[in-house]
């Protein structure tokens, strides 16, 4: 059992005061240039291998758009209308069932086959998290945490666990995927107003409490991942400033996390379970992709990155575990910055290895997980035979491929005018990208205006 003491950071004067002049000017640089648009495939990647790479990707979600909606219409929504009112423990069975069957189509195409691997430094740990309920607190260092975590609670090893997550308000509403979590998965949705938050937090695990059904809930207490815009650096430096007055080195590798959340969330584990720290680094050809958070060299993992590992450069995640322990009375907030200092250290001392051509020492500290490829691959082609069959009994082939069709290029053609508006791929769900980058385009335009009334303002008091 490890429990987290206060750590001490990694970072030579010098250093800090390198890394605190690179945050400042990142965050300059961010209000006053233009949007540098990151590369869909990766850095020199020809325009060939990238048309291919993409399309393959746009095919990969629109499989996944295809199974789920299909699973959610056929499967879900009748148990949800008709079964329960009827009896939710029965119900959440039920839906537990089909979460299992879903789940392999969701990780198959951007994970298995994109060549993506996953280790982890301590799999008894993990054994036992899934044996009953688990809080989860992880590192936000992609978009793609939730798909990481269906996958480790899908690996037969010792049994598969029911995975639920802590997320934005905002995905329960996202199509399809957001649907899906809110319907089949009940999901805790949160709005980051605390008073409103406690509630549905504690309603939603009373209701699971009370039935009985077990989960794995992963959740990342830094909340946001920030990109790279004016606002994003902003609030980058106002947790380094937080650090600073909290009396720790600033941040490099992670957000400040919140830390009322965890005062409720810990009755999920009342009955018994584990709470724990984790770590994740995404790693692809060498390199760290969740590197420092000011740095151009950054990047946000999200599907379309996990997908272009078939163009040869797969993304292989690196996951620590460490357990913690408190309660709903104890010093949380203290007992969190001080395992995000961990964090942070871990973080900056897997990079250092990786910087200094190590790769194989960092993999020897951890063991490579099963990929599952077998049982993937069948549940795949059964959500494909399942679609065939539905639509020729019906009569309904054509209209199936002409659906299918015009899935893939909405996919294509929204992705690539958000990549556009915003400069980045931003899909931890499909869509995602063209919706946050309207979301993105209408609050920049906005806070334009607002500080041109300011100055305008500022420029009328002065001249009275």
């Amino acid at each position: 059992m490890c429990k987290v003491t206060s750590t001490p950071s990694n970072l030579t004067a010098s250093q800090e005061k390198t890394s605190n002049s690179q945050a400042a000017l990142a965050v300059s640089h961010a209000a006053s240039s233009p949007r540098e648009w990151k590369p869909l495939v990766g850095e020199g990647v020809g325009i060939i291998k990238t048309v291919l790479v993409m399309a393959y990707s746009h095919a990969a979600l629109c499989a996944l758009c295809v199974n789920v909606a299909f699973d959610l219409i056929i499967y879900g929504l009748p148990a949800y209308i008709f079964l329960l009112p009827f009896s939710k423990p029965l119900f959440r069975r039920y839906m537990g069932g089909l979460i299992n069957y879903t789940t392999p189509i969701v990780f198959n195409l951007p994970m298995i086959l994109s060549g993506t691997t996953f280790h982890c430094d301590s799999l008894e740990l993990l054994r036992e998290c899934k044996k009953t309920n688990a809080l989860m607190l992880a590192n936000h260092g992609s978009r793609i945490d939730w798909m990481m975590g269906m996958y480790v609670g899908y690996i037969a090893d010792p049994f598969r666990a029911r995975v639920g997550f802590v997320c934005e308000r905002v995905i329960q509403y996202m199509p399809l995927i957001g649907w899906y979590r809110k319907i089949v998965c009940e999901d805790v949705f949160v709005d980051r107003s605390f008073k409103i938050d406690k509630i549905n937090i504690s309603s939603n695990l009373n209701d699971f409490h009370d039935d009985n059904i077990e989960r794995m809930l992963f959740l990342s207490p830094e909340g946001v991942v920030v990109d790279f815009g004016e606002r994003d650096m902003q609030y980058m430096q106002a947790c380094r400033d937080f650090c600073k007055e909290f009396g720790v080195k600033p941040f490099d590798y992670t957000l400040t996390p919140r830390y009322k959340g965890q005062t409720v969330l810990v009755e999920h584990v009342k009955n018994g379970g584990k709470i724990t720290s984790v770590t994740m680094a995404f790693v692809r050809d060498g390199k760290l992709l969740n590197c420092e958070m000011w740095s151009k060299e950054r990047v946000i993992p999200d599907i379309y990155t996990l997908c272009a590992g078939l163009g040869g450069s797969p993304v292989h995640i690196f996951i620590n575990i460490e357990e913690l322990n408190f309660k709903a009375d104890s010093d949380i907030k203290t007992i969190m910055m001080q395992d995000y200092v961990r964090k942070d250290n871990l973080l900056r001392e897997w990079h250092g290895l990786l910087k200094a051509g190590k790769e194989d020492e960092m993999k020897s500290r951890f063991i490579q997980f099963k990929s599952n490829f077998w049982s993937a691959q069948i549940i795949q082609t059964l959500h494909g035979l399942q679609l065939f069959m539905f639509a020729w009994y019906f009569g309904v082939l054509s209209q199936l491929f002409r659906g299918i069709t015009g899935m893939f290029f909405f996919i294509a053609i929204s992705h690539t005018l958000g990549w556009l508006m915003n400069g980045t791929s931003m899909e931890s769900v499909p869509f995602e990208t063209s919706i946050k980058a309207v979301i993105i385009k209408l609050f920049h335009t906005k806070h334009k205006q607002d500080k041109k009334r300011l100055a305008a303002a500022v420029a009328a008091k002065k001249a009275k």
